[in-house]
């Protein structure tokens, strides 16, 4: 199937769930003054606890923090990955089937596409505190159709540092050098191969339908664990494509294009449009379609 074009337009801004989320959003989302946002933080620590619960997507629901900058992407615009998340939804409920998610963070696309009828969720997460909001909010969904796996994607099995390079952003968590400074917000996870973690979750083996890479990074490592004539050989994959990350270990951006090409993949932007060499990519994600479907 190839209707999954995705206009991005298709989704809704999130909405509060209880009261006091809807008021916070209200307030968060209105006029604007110079110390909002230090009075929003505020008032959300003290009477939401530090979360906000939202609707979004197909009726999934969300706790986010609204210091975390993806949380405060969500609290202020009602949306984080607009295009991307509705790529994914149209992707998934076109052929619902199983999602993995290398790199869930605290669930924004897990929870999302695990509340799509026919779909299985295998939510990958090395950050340990980004691994408990994700349970948190699977547990809030009530979902019984995901695993998870707090742990990294590798080449090998081993066991390695991880720390955030930017505290407020949960979303930049990486792997560091065992030479690095300590600090109180690094952990220490196992990483395996995709391809052997997939065989340990997945029984009986499955081809994902789509799966999701947001490694900051560390997109070849993931890419070489998996048996692209495997079982678990991917009908897409949507992948984080940060340009000023990419040039380390992909090099000149044809040279994914040719990885993709070889692997018999065809890649687009967000929008179903061929990639540029160079310039912005949308959300700075590409899709990659497996071109004999």
């Amino acid at each position: 199937m190839r209707s999954a074009v995705n206009d991005g337009g298709t989704l809704a801004a999130a909405e509060g769930v209880r009261w006091r989320d809807r008021t916070l959003l209200g307030y968060g989302r209105g006029f604007e003054h110079p110390s909002k946002i230090r009075i929003v933080r505020w008032l959300v620590r003290k009477a939401a606890a530090g979360r906000i619960r939202v609707r979004y997507a197909q009726g999934a629901t969300i706790a986010i923090d609204p210091a975390d900058y993806i949380g405060w992407a969500v609290f202020k615009t009602g949306h984080y990955e607009r295009a991307s998340l509705s790529l994914a939804l149209r992707i998934m409920t076109d052929e619902p089937g199983l999602f993995i998610d290398v790199g869930a963070n605290f669930g924004w696309y897990s929870c999302a596409v695990a509340a799509i009828p026919g779909a299985a969720v295998v939510s990958i997460e090395p950050d340990c505190q980004n691994c408990a909001s994700l349970r948190e909010n699977i547990a809030l969904n009530k979902l019984s159709n995901v695993i998870v796996f707090n742990g990294a994607i590798g080449t090998a099995v081993e066991i390695v540092r991880m720390a955030r390079r930017s505290p407020a952003n949960s979303g930049t968590c990486a792997m560091i050098s065992d030479d690095a400074a300590s600090t109180s917000g690094d952990n220490r996870v196992a990483t395996v191969p995709l391809d052997l973690a997939l065989n340990r979750m997945v029984d009986p083996p499955a081809r994902p339908v789509l799966v999701k890479v947001d490694v900051e990074g560390f997109e070849p490592q993931v890419l070489a664990g998996l048996d692209f004539d495997g079982s678990f050989r991917p009908k897409n994959f949507l992948m984080e494509v940060n340009r000023e990350l990419f040039s380390r270990p992909w090099g000149p951006f044809p040279n994914l294009k040719a990885f993709f090409a070889g692997k018999g993949y065809e890649l687009l932007d967000v929008f179903g449009r061929p990639c540029p060499d160079d310039g912005e990519l949308p959300e700075e994600n590409v899709w990659a379609r497996e071109a004999s479907r």
